[in-house]
């Protein structure tokens, strides 16, 4: 019994088969041997990407990032791209061989792996999350993004631009945020969400492509299969990192049917018989998935509280998309997921008599410990800063709306003495739109160059030129590159020809 308490402890909150009403028990438990060469084919995926880089360091040119975000363009701006062609022959493959890109190609894979790997080294083995609606996010963050463009393009009656060919790129990092919010969502999704939701955490309840492979994996002939010689002792289970019950499905249905299989081979690598393998067959495609029976699966929380932690889940990804210019889509959704989540353990906090949130003791027979305490002012103090975040947002969204209606040309503001003769209408919009800045701008955290440029806007068509100047240089500041020209404009429009040659680049003076 010693054998099977062991396998309980590596796989909390699944039910595995008594060893000892197995035909042949095996002596010990088996460590993979597919791990290190799974790492091993992940190391050198990063060593490609790395590559990739310096090749575009030291030329200036490139091939486009082969990422499967950038594929987004090609339906929304026609933007044909190294990304585009790569997950479309990663969906393709996933339809015939199952996801194994993502247990062998995949960063983010390889970050939740390292992280569940030491925090094994520390004792804490993350219980994974089981949810009915939660599971639903990939899907609605996938339509989001590759689907939504293209209807609210037909709905506004806008023609696509036509397919062009953007497979080089001179501009390598346009679409990427900077170093240290790169390293924020990689800590993120591959490190806090694992804790919190278990490991492929990010895979299961966060990640947009997972939804498309998710599909096509449903319809693959290549699967987990089995043979007469398994003794159901529950190896295969207690040693997968996608949290696949595999035990119970290669029994019902003689293969594994998970979608969220994401083919390790770690399953057949500990089966102590030999009796799982990994083969392709026409026949069954995904008709076995069709009979999984739905209704057995058991959640960890009530319908309500899912719906509690949706509710407040959507309302951080309205307060953290694009927050102050840094936050991008997946960060926001991995912190979505994050805010959901801690929604759903705050209620419990309320309801049950004892509560655990992974190794920490929150509530012992109705009594919150100091760890509760702790967590309880942690999750309030997230929620404060969805809300300030949200109440920035919204004032920065309510100026660019108001500014919107304003057909504003920067070269006739920074015409010397000149009178500028809005209609009253757009004096209104100015006036509202610099009302907004000003309050986003007083209370948000980090400058934001949009909000510097609608308050100069203002300023300057209130005849304001010292604040103005004072606003385009904040902008200059945060930009140089971006913004040197409007500065230098400026500063020419006032008769300051000396200090606008002053901001040329080195290069220009000649």
């Amino acid at each position: 019994m010693r054998e099977n308490q062991n396998l309980k402890d590596q796989t909390p909150g699944k039910e595995l088969p008594i060893l000892a009403n197995s035909a042949e028990k095996p002596e010990k438990s088996v460590k993979s041997g597919r791990g290190k060469v799974r790492a091993i084919v992940l190391l050198a995926v990063h060593a490609v990407i790395l590559l990739h880089i310096t090749h575009y360091h030291f030329t200036g040119r490139s091939v486009s990032p082969v990422e499967p975000s950038e594929s987004m363009y090609a339906l929304e701006l026609g933007h044909i791209n190294a990304g585009t062609i790569f997950f479309g022959l990663a969906i393709l493959s996933t339809a015939i061989f199952g996801r194994f890109f993502c247990g062998w190609g995949c960063h983010i894979v390889a970050l939740q792996d390292l992280c569940s790997y030491v925090l094994r080294k520390f004792g804490i083995r993350p219980k994974p999350l089981r949810s009915r609606l939660l599971i639903l996010t990939p899907f609605a963050v996938a339509f989001y993004m590759f689907l939504w463009p293209t209807i609210n393009r037909l709905w506004h009656g806008n023609q696509h631009p036509g397919f062009s060919n953007h497979l080089m790129t001179e501009n390598f990092w346009i679409t990427f945020p900077g170093p240290l919010v790169s390293v924020l969502t990689f800590a993120v999704c591959g490190g806090v969400v694992v804790y919190l939701l278990g490991n492929k955490g990010f895979c299961t309840y966060a990640c947009p492509y997972g939804a498309f492979f998710s599909i096509s994996d449903r319809i693959a002939p290549g699967r987990i299969r089995v043979t007469d010689a398994c003794q159901h002792c529950g190896q295969c289970t207690a040693h997968c990192t996608s949290n696949v019950s595999i035990h119970k499905e290669v029994k019902e249905y003689g293969m594994v049917v998970d979608p969220g299989c994401m083919k390790c081979m770690d399953c057949v690598s500990v089966c102590p018989n030999d009796a799982l393998y990994f083969g392709l067959s026409l026949r069954d495609g995904g008709s076995a998935y069709d009979a999984v029976p739905k209704s057995k699966k058991k959640y960890d929380y009530s319908l309500a509280e899912e719906f509690a932690g949706m509710a407040v889940g959507l309302f951080t990804v309205f307060a953290m998309r694009g927050l102050y210019d840094a936050t991008p889509f997946l960060l926001t959704i991995a912190l979505a997921a994050i805010s959901a989540y801690a929604t759903i353990q705050l209620i419990r906090v309320f309801k049950v008599r004892d509560l655990r949130i992974q190794n920490f003791r929150i509530k012992r027979e109705n009594q919150i410990t100091t760890a509760g305490i702790i967590t309880v002012m942690l999750i309030l103090g997230w929620f404060a800063f969805n809300f300030h975040s949200y109440f920035v947002q919204h004032h920065r969204w309510q100026g660019r709306h108001h500014l919107s209606k304003v057909n504003i040309v920067w070269e006739e503001l920074l015409v010397p003495n000149q009178s500028l003769n809005f209609p009253q209408s757009d004096l209104n919009n100015i006036n509202a739109a610099a009302k907004h800045f000003e309050i986003a701008d007083r209370y948000g955290l980090i400058d934001i160059v949009e909000i510097k440029l609608g308050l100069a806007i203002g300023a300057l068509a209130r005849n304001d030129v010292a604040s103005g100047e004072a606003y385009i240089r904040s902008a200059y500041a945060k930009n140089p590159n971006a913004f040197r020209e409007l500065l230098m404009t400026f500063l020419v429009s006032q008769d300051r020809q000396d200090e606008a040659l002053k901001l040329m680049p080195a290069s220009s003076e000649h």
